[in-house]
């Protein structure tokens, strides 16, 4: 077995320039410094908002490489290749029927857009070896060099590319949710394959601050609700899950008031006070807004319902948007998910990182639907592929174990 910067890579050689591979720098990290430069004023937008015209580059070559992996595999379609997709086709008619019938053109384009990111993040996720070292030593440099960015160029404890330097186009900059977004997604994709726990510990420090800097508070809260998760996942023994746990308590129980002082312009501290949050009291007239349509059409619920804009911060929006079936659908189709994983993958006894990255990403999917994030939100795509891919590397595992077995 090699490892490289403590990375496990136990896997079969993947070719570094697969179109997979090449869409997650481009849509992820690529994001990160395409609006860090337009920040900075060092380039003009030339690719718009960037991550749907690169989506609408991508999908052509991602969808190829798939047709080309089905046939390999005499047109045997995963399991999961099939609920997902059942779900995108449900999700699209629905859309098709209601911009039929004259619905708001603002919300039918920005889910056609969903759908289309939806696609592409699952094939990523499915295909995409992170354990691979070539890919592993670019996300990691990727991640490394975005803290540093945020890093330098945080004032007042706030990360705001668009007020540095001497931006031409300051309105085309990205909010921080999507800067966030690239972050919580390359973070994640390179922590799960990180073995050594010094290292792994060096990274939480980096992601946490960068996060904090950066104001994003449910990407923030998300990170901090699975990092336990992975140190029960990785721990050998109850000493190094106590160690850790102390050590977290630690943390949290250091006044805030330091910190707040030195970082006064940080949107995180309106989670210790949410009564005084402009946001979260919006959401949660939006919330109050969700439930009047749900009680008022609960079977079919009301598509577009809402301004632009205005949907529920939560899984809620999916009953209004795709009525009860598609809530439910998608509820129990990530509630599965997540048992299966915790079955093979907790309490199994082989344990790779492959199954930690679906582990995660499953659990922060339902964790910012459940508070923070829409139906359409791309991270429940990467938690399906993330597990198609688990699932497709342990057959492959088991497979070669029997080979082994039968060898003479």
């Amino acid at each position: 077995m090699h490892a490289t910067y403590a990375f496990a890579s136990r896997t079969r050689t993947v070719n570094p320039s697969r179109p997979e591979q090449v869409a997650f720098l481009l849509l992820f990290p690529g994001f990160f410094f395409y609006h860090t430069l337009i920040g900075m004023g060092f380039m003009r937008p030339f690719l718009g908002g960037y991550f749907a015209i690169v989506s609408i580059m991508l999908v052509g070559p991602l969808a190829y490489a798939y047709c080309r992996a089905v046939k390999v595999a005499r047109y045997r379609i995963a399991p999961t290749d099939l609920q997902f997709g059942f779900f995108l086709a449900y999700f699209l008619v629905i859309v098709a029927i209601n911009a039929a019938f004259g619905a708001d053109a603002v919300i039918v384009q920005t889910h056609v857009l969903s759908i289309l990111y939806f696609i592409n993040i699952y094939l990523i996720f499915k295909n995409v070896d992170f354990s691979n070292r070539k890919m592993a030593m670019v996300t990691l440099v990727a991640l490394l060099t975005m803290s540093a960015t945020i890093f330098l160029f945080s004032t007042g404890g706030s990360f705001q590319p668009g007020q540095l330097g001497d931006p031409t186009s300051p309105e085309s900059v990205a909010t921080y949710q999507g800067f966030a977004r690239s972050y919580m997604l390359t973070f994640v994709a390179v922590i799960c394959f990180v073995r050594l726990l010094v290292a792994r510990l060096a990274l939480y420090c980096i992601a946490i601050a960068v996060l904090f800097l950066n104001g994003s508070r449910s990407e923030l809260v998300a990170v901090l609700f699975v990092l336990p998760l992975i140190e029960l996942y990785r721990a050998k023994n109850w000493l190094h899950v106590l160690c850790i746990l102390l050590l977290g308590f630690a943390l949290f129980s250091i006044s805030p008031q330091t910190l707040m002082e030195n970082t006064p312009d940080s949107r995180v501290w309106e989670l210790f006070d949410l009564s005084h949050s402009d946001s979260a009291n919006a959401r949660h007239e939006l919330t109050r807004h969700a439930l009047s349509t749900i009680a008022r059409h609960p079977l079919l619920g009301d598509y577009a319902s809402y301004p632009a804009g205005g949907y529920s911060h939560n899984i809620l929006s999916a009953w209004v948007d795709l009525g009860f079936f598609g809530f439910a659908y998608l509820l129990l189709m990530l509630a599965l998910t997540t048992f299966r994983l915790f079955i093979r993958g907790w309490l199994g006894r082989v344990r790779s990182g492959q199954c930690l990255l679906a582990w995660n990403l499953i659990c922060m999917s339902l964790f910012l639907l459940l508070t923070a994030k829409t139906f359409d939100d791309m991270l429940a795509g990467a938690a399906m592929g993330a597990y198609a891919n688990y699932c497709n590397r342990s057959r492959q595992a088991h497979v070669a174990d029997k080979r082994k077995g039968n060898g003479p």
